[in-house]
Parts: structure tokens; C-alpha cells; sequence
């Protein structure tokens, strides 16, 4: 049970310090995506990218349904300029789980455990089998893939960017009910990389480090349904963040 998820390169291993101050923590797989979001538009294909760095951690195991794994990501949401000041922002965080950075980096995990492989592997084995590392596996494959729907971010955007209220959901099936026609999502695509790790979205929302510990709605605790009382800035620009499955 979840409580809180051709080939470029690929980086494995870490620091030496363990997770949390934890020994039985030692780090393990990272691996860098960068992830492409392409809107066909009436003046032709807008795209934006962002490296994202998501690590996986193995603690102390007791059994399947406590393998003690661990999931951060490092990153900053992808901006898609679109014309006339309208921009396309890809979260974070799932399109249907509000768990936020480290629940989608067990998403990215997951998608790429499912889809960029030729033969089967059920998820376990490259999740768990520190004996056979994702470098291994990834030498192997294109690790290339056009996200499945359920491994999708949340799409946003703004009426007003100097706004955090404004903030509107965008369904990716019809971005036209949003920007108007001749708007629709092509695709999202990640890809194992060793580039650096994006930043600078804080340039683009000026307001992104006054909501680090509130909701875009600036209410301290998630207690409606709005769209701006379930998103903080950790869902656009985040440090390193930790989620386990347990």
C-alpha cells in the first residue's frame, strides 16, 4: 500500500549519507528525466522540458507489504508557452493523487518499470533486485516513453500569473475548452538523461516562495475542493522530497 511514484544516459549511486540519518538507509538507483510536453497550437507545436531527479532508496525490508522502499524527486514543473501570455504548466504531482513530488516520482518509476522495456519484468524486479541495477537494465533498452494517461501530471493554468488564485485545472484530452481551438496535447514524453536538473521557474510565478507552506489559496491546511486550496509551490519548484511505500 502506497501511504504518501534512445537512451541519453543514466546515473546511479549517490551520497554516502544515509536517508534521514538512518544507517539501514543506504542510497541507491537515481535517474534524471526529462520530461517534454508538446501542444499543437494555430501557430504550430509549442513544447517545454524539464529535468526532474528522482531517487529510490532501499531500507530495511519486512516482506512484500513493507519492502521499505523510498521515492524523492528534485525538480520544477515543464512550462509550455503557448502565445499571448498563456502557458501551460505540468505539475509535480498526479493528475488524480494530490500526494505530491515524491508520489510522482513513484509514478515515473512505475511508468518506466511498465513501458520502456521490450520483454516482460514484473515491477518488483527492478524496483527491489539491487542485484541487478537499473544501469544494467537501462543499457538494454531505449528508455524513450510517451507517458501512459495514468502517469500524466496535472496540467494547470493561469487567468493571471501574478495570480496564484487564478490557478485553472486543463483537461490534457481537451485543451481547446481552455486556450481555444486549434489547442490540443500531442503528447508527454520522458526520457533517461544526464543533464542537469532544471530551474528557474521561480523567475517565471515571482510569488512561488511565499506558498512553500500553504495552499495557492494562502489557507495553511487542504479543506475544499478548489483547485488553488490543493496546490503549493512544492508542486511547481521542490527541493528533495521523501515518500515510502510501506
Amino acid at each position: 500500500m502506497i501511504s504518501r511514484r534512445g537512451a541519453i544516459g543514466l546515473i546511479v549511486g549517490g551520497a554516502a549519507s544515509a536517508l534521514g540519518g538512518c544507517d539501514a538507509l543506504k542510497p541507491d538507483d537515481v535517474v534524471r528525466y526529462r520530461m517534454t510536453v508538446e501542444v499543437m497550437t494555430p501557430q504550430g507545436l509549442r513544447t517545454g522540458q524539464s529535468v526532474v531527479e528522482s531517487r529510490i532508496e532501499h531500507g530495511v525490508s519486512f516482506g512484500s507489504d513493507a519492502p521499505g522502499i523510498s521515492y524523492k524527486l528534485r525538480g520544477e514543473a515543464v512550462a509550455v508557452d503557448l502565445g499571448d501570455g498563456r502557458v501551460l504548466f505540468a505539475l509535480l504531482r498526479g493528475a488524480k493523487n494530490s500526494d505530491g513530488p515524491a508520489y510522482y516520482a513513484y509514478l515515473l518509476w512505475q511508468a518506466f518499470s511498465h513501458g520502456a522495456r521490450t520483454e516482460p519484468m514484473p515491477p518488483a524486479d527492478l524496483l527491489n533486485a539491487q542485484s541487478t541495477p537499473l544501469r544494467k537494465w537501462a543499457r538494454r533498452h531505449d528508455l524513450q516513453l510517451d507517458l501512459p494517461r495514468e502517469a500524466y501530471p496535472l496540467l494547470v493554468t493561469f487567468r493571471d500569473t501574478a495570480d496564484p488564485t487564478s490557478v485553472e485545472r486543463v483537461d490534457p484530452a481537451d485543451l481547446a475548452a481552455t486556450f481555444g481551438p486549434g489547442f490540443e496535447l500531442r503528447r508527454i514524453t520522458a526520457e533517461i538523461t544526464n543533464g542537469r536538473v532544471t530551474s528557474g521557474i521561480a523567475k517565471r510565478l515571482t510569488w512561488l516562495s511565499r506558498y512553500y507552506d500553504r495552499m495557492l489559496d494562502g489557507q495553511r491546511l487542504n479543506n475544499s475542493r478548489a483547485l488553488s486550496n490543493n496546490i503549493k509551490s512544492d508542486n511547481f519548484s521542490t527541493e528533495i522530497f521523501q515518500m515510502t511505500v510501506d
